[in-house]
């Protein structure tokens, strides 16, 4: 009887083990939404359900949606005496842009086997075009002028207006094909606005941009992702009023915010016809020629500067041609500019010094500069002139003396004398030989070391040379330009802002330095590819890209940091820089 009823346990549990393996080889895969139309910044869930086992997700042919991981969750049944299991992962989706977008099939790998999902389509509604006052969170792109002309720099303008609280904000700028871009220092800006009787919190970032060519021209949308801070009363207070927002909890919603893509039609300059050349030059300009010195000797030295200042492209300007007479030896200098982006353009100044060394003496008309530029205000052709300069030259100072050498004839003989002793030395001279002395020899050691003491100390120099040398390949720039931002990080008394931006600094020059490259910034994706093609695990790429994603978070929704959280971000900052670095 004993022995019947442990067959039976026996036959249960062989039974038991067959029914799981055989589940597990016969797991089922299904990915589902929790809806297929959302508006744009809403977001949506996917869930992936493995059925009798489970098994690792692959979400990166995901494109049109940013991902968010939400967590795994596992569920075990038996039913009828058999027993199922069930893996879901699920993932939070935010649309990265409006209309029909797809979720491909995505590729589960369960026991080394792949298997796929079916494919998934989302449609995300047009965004409202007008403004109602109802929306808590959104965002706005402007330009100064939408129909420029080629080379005239205009502003573009990111706004973005929320009622609610808003966290981790991280903005993704245009691409800006077509231009040149730079952040306007010191034109981000807070401030206050009612819209439609609902008061705003509005954050405006500013960028100065300059057409590269003529022709229609788009600027993509600026894409905020943001999380929305939404509060939940789950609990009275201690006096008994309901729907106390200190005792209520907050609940994190994330958006993604998108601006309008604008559509410029930059205009080609019209034909040129004046005398002389143009310089290529849009905006308002002025030009002034100096001489240091305008009365000078032969062979003496003055300077010749020549100042270009106004407002528009004025980095692009170039030195004029000036007509200087023969009668000089020209030796032109590098170029020195003082310009600065602001919310009227690029203004500045540029000049271009040239040193005028006089060979003969005279008097001598330097003919005034025709400098031609385009002055957007009247859309015509604009011709300045500089006053004439004249330089008197003197003969120099010094008057040459040439000495002719002449061989002595061949009938001149040298005159022979006999040796006389004329005097003695001050030093006199050993004349006796019993002052001779024998010196005491030097050893081999003493020898080696001053023979080999010279070519040691030249390679010693060398080497220290080497090693203190300054490196200007791009990787050690980036390099040391990603030190001095920690190091600037560091500093006690800087701001918020400041500290923010010499980490993003760092950790940008850095990744620009593994790609051996100079740059300014990088985007997510670029930070990522450089980290994966610079044999780094897709773990230390997440982690990058998460810390410049809180950084960037940290910049754009000015809120203040604690000590705690400066720490927080300069050890996570200075730990992934060495690493890279290795």
């Amino acid at each position: 009887m004993i022995g019947r009823i442990r067959i039976r346990w026996i036959f249960t549990i062989i039974f038991a083990v067959l029914s799981l393996c055989a589940s597990v080889h016969a797991a089922e895969i299904q990915a589902v939404v929790d809806r297929t139309q959302i508006g744009p910044g809403e977001s949506l869930e996917l869930t992936v359900s493995v059925k009798g086992g489970e098994g690792t997700v692959d979400i990166s042919p995901i494109r049109d949606f940013k991902v968010l991981s939400g967590g795994t969750s596992t569920s075990v049944q038996i039913i009828n005496g058999r027993m199922s299991r069930q893996v879901d992962y699920t993932y939070s989706l935010i649309p990265l842009k409006e209309g029909r977008l797809v979720i491909p099939p995505l590729t589960v790998m369960i026991d080394n086997t792949p298997q796929k999902t079916a494919e998934i389509v989302v449609t995300v509604t047009p965004k409202t075009r007008e403004k109602t006052g109802s929306e808590d969170v959104f965002a706005e792109g402007k330009v100064s002028n939408s129909s420029p002309y080629e080379g005239e720099p205009i502003l573009y303008t990111f706004k973005l207006f929320n009622a609610v609280q808003i966290t981790n904000a991280r903005l993704q700028k245009p691409e800006f094909s077509g231009f040149t871009a730079k952040e306007v220092e010191n034109s981000r800006k807070t401030y206050r606005t009612v819209m439609n009787g609902r008061e705003y919190n509005v954050t405006d970032l500013t960028i100065l941009l300059v057409p590269l060519g003529a022709g229609p021209k788009t600027i993509d949308p600026g894409i905020l992702e943001c999380d929305v801070v939404r509060r939940q009363n789950t609990r009275r207070s201690p006096f008994g009023m309901p729907d106390d927002p200190f005792f209520g909890q907050g609940i994190m919603e994330p958006r993604v915010i998108r601006t309008e893509p604008l559509s410029i039609t930059v205009k080609p300059l019209p034909p040129f016809n004046a005398k002389g050349q143009f310089s290529g030059l849009v905006g308002t300009y002025q030009i002034k020629l100096e001489v240091d010195k305008t009365t000078l000797n032969v062979g003496e030295s003055a300077t010749l500067s020549v100042t270009v200042s106004g407002t528009g492209n004025i980095m692009d300007a170039a030195s004029p041609e000036i007509a200087i007479p023969d009668a000089f030896k020209c030796y032109k200098d590098e170029p020195q500019e003082n310009i600065q982006p602001g919310v009227n353009g690029y203004t500045g100044q540029k000049v271009f010094r040239t040193a005028l060394v006089p060979l003969k003496e005279g008097q001598f008309t330097l003919e005034p500069i025709a400098f031609n530029f385009f002055d957007v205000s009247s859309g015509q052709y604009q011709t300045r002139l500089t006053a004439p300069v004249t330089i008197t030259v003197h003969p120099s100072r010094e008057k040459g003396k040439l000495e002719v050498y002449s061989p002595p004839a061949a009938e001149d003989k040298p005159l022979k004398k006999n040796v006389e002793f004329t005097g003695r030395d001050i030093l006199p001279l050993k004349e006796e030989m019993n002052s001779l002395e024998t010196q005491k020899a030097m050893t081999t050691a003493w020898f080696w070391a001053f023979l080999l003491a010279p070519a040691m100390l030249c390679m010693g120099i060398k080497a220290y040379l080497t090693l203190t040398a300054k490196k200007d390949d791009p990787s050690s720039l980036m390099a040391q330009r990603a030190d001095q931002a920690l190091k600037d990080a560091c500093k006690p008394d800087i701001s918020a802002e400041v500290f923010l931006t010499c980490l993003s600094r760092s950790l940008i020059s850095i990744l620009l330095a593994k790609a051996g490259v100079r740059g300014e910034s990088l985007t997510y994706v670029e930070a990522d590819t450089i980290l994966k093609s610079g044999g780094f695990s897709q773990e230390t790429a997440n982690s990058v890209t998460h810390l410049l994603e809180r950084i960037d978070s940290a910049r754009f929704s000015g809120r203040e940091m604690d000590l705690i959280s400066r720490e927080t971000l300069l050890s996570e900052t200075r730990e992934l820089v060495r690493m890279i670095s290795r």
